[in-house]
């Protein structure tokens, strides 16, 4: 491993574990609110997506695979949401 993708591996894996703080921070202090639960889920496509990017070394391809790993986290957490909101709606 170089000098230069260690300190990306190490900055990446800062900014996961910021990522990971951060999220149970809001998700704990959130109360139920849709717009924390909002800025999790948004969280949680960026961890979805370094990991993906980074640590799957997908990062300089532009292949089928990548975009379908990119859109399977999306798709789940769109239906997080969805269920977040119809929760809010119906009590």
């Amino acid at each position: 491993m170089t000098r230069q993708a260690r300190e990306q591996f190490v900055a990446t894996l800062a900014m996961l574990l910021t990522l990971a703080v951060g999220g149970a921070f809001v998700g704990g202090l959130s109360g139920g609110l849709l717009v924390p639960v909002a800025a999790v889920l948004v969280m949680a496509y960026a961890k979805g997506r370094l990991v993906i990017l980074d640590f799957m070394d997908l990062r300089p391809s532009h292949g089928v695979l990548r975009s379908a790993l990119l859109a399977w986290p999306a798709a789940l957490l769109s239906l997080a949401l969805v269920r977040a909101v119809a929760v809010a709606l119906i009590g």
